[in-house]
């Protein structure tokens, strides 16, 4: 059963397309109905593409219908192969040949700033920045490049529910929706720039030729600079902020290999220093706190 590539919609007898109701060839797909999955159909995640189960039974779980035109079936199978430490790739399956149009199924978890948190430590949100730019690096050593980092395909796990897959850690940044993403012939360094396909940053700043590596760099600092002034109040940290504008760089519409800012591997190095000092002066301050609060202390007598 296919019913050729997403958008899939239902629609009334005028036409009109039913934005709340799940699609029947999604409601009906044979691995949908095989695993007893109920669809919600008052919350796509994006309309005749992403649908997520029933809240009310865990786990849940998001279900995408894959464009056959991409390489993101191709992509997430590949990745997903490769056991490595710095891969941030969300677990999931995809369904086999035989059940029909292809879908994508994995876990849904939480927004990645929830667990950044709200006026949180430094550290907490250097960490979590810290593990979107090691799945950048890790990406870009296999020649693969995301093309669509953005708040929305970044998600976190949260320790608070359930978890259908066991290769999923509480606490740990994920990438998720590769339907723009690109298997190249040469790494970083060596790739000149290409026409961008769509995404988010593209479309919102009108950008439609880049360095595809350094696209990612530039697309994971907008994606931190976002998590920052809403985590924040927009009042980010300096040394945050800073990071931030470095990996965004000065960008000159470079044609050939970018520039204007560091390489994912580089951008990676840098923040494991800068967080390595961020966390011995936070324990340092919460130590020198501690001793004043000692010293206040009334003596026993």
């Amino acid at each position: 059963m296919s019913l050729g590539n997403p958008p899939w919609y239902e629609t009334d007898e005028n036409g009109k397309i039913k934005v709340l109701e799940v699609p029947a060839g999604l409601k009906f797909h044979p691995e949908v109905l095989s695993r007893g999955f109920e669809l919600e159909p008052a919350s796509p995640c994006k309309i005749g593409v992403v649908y997520m189960t029933s809240v009310i039974k865990e786990p849940l779980y998001h279900i995408k219908i894959l464009g056959t035109d991409s390489e993101e079936a191709a992509v997430f199978q590949r990745l997903s192969r490769l056991r490595d430490p710095r891969n941030h790739t969300i677990p999931g399956e995809l369904t086999p040949p035989e059940a029909g149009h292809p879908l994508l199924i994995t876990p849904s978890l939480s927004h990645f700033e929830s667990l950044v948190g709200f006026d949180a430590p430094l550290s907490r949100a250097l960490d979590m920045f810290l593990q979107l730019v090691e799945g950048v690096e890790f990406m870009h050593s296999s020649q693969i490049v995301h093309m669509d980092i953005c708040t929305s395909n970044v998600v976190a796990a949260n320790r608070d529910i359930v978890q259908p897959y066991p290769d999923v850690k509480p606490g740990r940044a994920y990438f998720i929706d590769f339907g723009s993403s690109l298997q190249l012939a040469l790494g970083p360094g060596q790739q000149h720039a290409i026409t961008l396909p769509p995404s988010q940053y593209a479309l919102t700043y009108n950008i439609t030729y880049f360095d595809p590596y350094s696209w990612d760099v530039y697309c994971a600092a907008l994606t931190m600079e976002e998590t920052l002034m809403l985590c924040y109040n927009k009042k980010p940290p300096l040394i945050a902020q800073l990071y931030v504008n470095w990996l965004k760089g000065k960008e000159r519409g470079c044609m050939a290999v970018c520039r204007c800012r560091p390489t994912a591997r580089r951008a990676h190095q840098a923040l494991a220093g800068i967080l390595w000092g961020v966390r011995a002066w936070e324990q340092l301050k919460n130590a020198l706190y501690s001793i004043k609060a000692l010293l206040k202390m009334p003596l026993i007598p």
